[in-house]
C-alpha cells in the first residue's frame, strides 16, 4: 500500500543537513520515506542512508519505493532513542547528519487499529509500534488504571489541557461502569465533559489525544535521548536537523542546542511557507532546528 503521507519542510531539512557523495546519513523518523529519498538523492552517487521506524508498517511501504537504491539505503525497524547503538551496529558511524521528523504520519492516522484519530473508531492503542515503548503500554491501559491525579497532570503536562480536571473526572466515573476501550468511546466522554463551544475550530479530544500518545509512545523523553545519543555518533560539524510540531518538543530542543556540544545554525526556526501550509494545513505548527555537533 503506497503512502497518503505528505512530509513536512522536507526541502529545507534535507539541505539543511549539507549532504553530499559518500556521506552517510541516519534518518530517525522514516514514516513516508521522503526525507529518506530525498537525502539519497542529493548524496548521489554514493551517499547512504540508514532509516529507523518503530513501525513496521512504514518500513514496508519504504522498501517499495527506495529498494531502487539497493545497498545505498537501509532500514531498521527501531526507536530513534537508540540511534547511536543502531548505527554502531550497522558500521554506520561517524555520521554527517541525522534527521528527526516528530510529526506521526498521514499513514498512521489513517491506520484504526493503532487509535491515534478522534474522528475514526478503533482500539485505544495509541502505540507507533511494538518499539515505541518499553511496556507495552496503551492509551486504554491509562485511561483504565492511572489515578485521576495522575491523568490530570498528564493532561496538563502532555495536553496542555485547561480542562484537564474535568476530563479526568470524567474518564474515572466513566470506567467505574465499563472499561473504556475504544477512541469513540473516549471521544463522548470527552465531549460530554467539555461541550464543544460555537465557531471553536479545535475539537474538543484534540488536547487528550496528543496527551496520550505522548505519554503512551514516552516521546519527550525518548526526543532528550535521541539529541544526546546523535553527540555520540555525529562527526565533528556534522548536523542533527529536528521538526517539531508543538511547543513541547520544541522547548526540549531550543534548550538542548542552546547546551555545550551543540552550534544552533541559526537563532530562530524555519517554518513553512505560506504556500506549504495552503496545500498542507498540518505543517503550521511545523518548526525546524537545526544545529552542528562542536569537536
Amino acid at each position: 500500500m503506497p503512502t497518503v503521507h505528505t512530509a513536512v519542510l522536507a526541502l529545507e531539512s534535507v539541505s539543511a543537513l549539507l549532504p553530499h557523495s559518500g556521506g552517510l546519513y541516519l534518518d530517525g523518523t522514516l514514516g513516508g520515506g521522503t526525507h529518506a529519498q530525498a537525502l539519497l538523492q542529493a548524496s548521489a552517487p554514493n551517499g547512504r542512508v540508514l532509516s529507523l521506524d518503530v513501525d513496521r508498517m512504514a518500513i514496508e511501504r519504504a522498501r517499495n519505493r527506495l529498494g531502487a537504491y539497493g545497498s545505498r539505503w537501509e532500514a531498521i525497524e527501531g526507536n530513534f532513542k537508540r540511534l547511536d547503538e543502531i548505527a554502531k551496529e550497522k558500521d554506520f558511524a561517524p555520521l554527517n547528519g541525522i534527521l528527526l521528523d516528530l510529526g506521526f504520519s498521514s499513514d498512521e492516522i489513517a491506520d484504526p487499529q493503532k487509535g491515534l484519530s478522534f474522528l475514526v473508531d478503533g482500539p485505544l492503542d495509541m502505540r507507533l509500534g511494538p518499539q515505541a515503548n518499553d511496556d507495552g503500554m496503551t492509551a486504554a491501559d491509562i485511561v483504565n488504571t492511572w489515578s485521576q491525579s495522575d491523568l490530570i497532570a498528564m493532561l496538563r503536562n502532555f495536553g496542555e489541557e485547561s480542562h484537564a480536571l474535568r476530563i479526568a473526572q470524567a474518564i474515572t466515573e466513566a470506567r467505574k461502569a465499563a472499561r473504556i476501550i475504544g477512541t469513540l468511546d473516549l471521544v463522548s466522554i470527552i465531549q460530554r465533559a467539555v461541550p464543544r463551544i460555537p465557531g471553536q475550530h479545535i475539537h474538543p479530544a484534540t488536547k487528550t489525544f496528543q496527551a496520550l500518545r505522548i505519554a503512551v509512545n514516552d516521546e519527550l523523553e525518548n526526543l532528550r535521548l535521541a539529541i544526546s545519543a546523535s553527540q555520540r555518533v555525529l562527526k565533528p560539524k556534522g548536523r542533527l536537523a529536528i521538526i517539531s510540531f508543538h511547543s513541547l518538543e520544541d522547548r526540549i530542543v531550543k534548550k538542548a542546542f542552546a547546551e555545550s556540544g551543540w552550534n544552533p545554525v541559526s537563532k530562530k526556526p524555519t517554518t513553512p511557507s505560506e504556500e506549504e501550509v495552503t496545500a498542507n494545513p498540518r505543517a503550521r505548527s511545523a518548526k525546524l532546528r537545526v544545529a552542528e555537533r562542536v569537536s
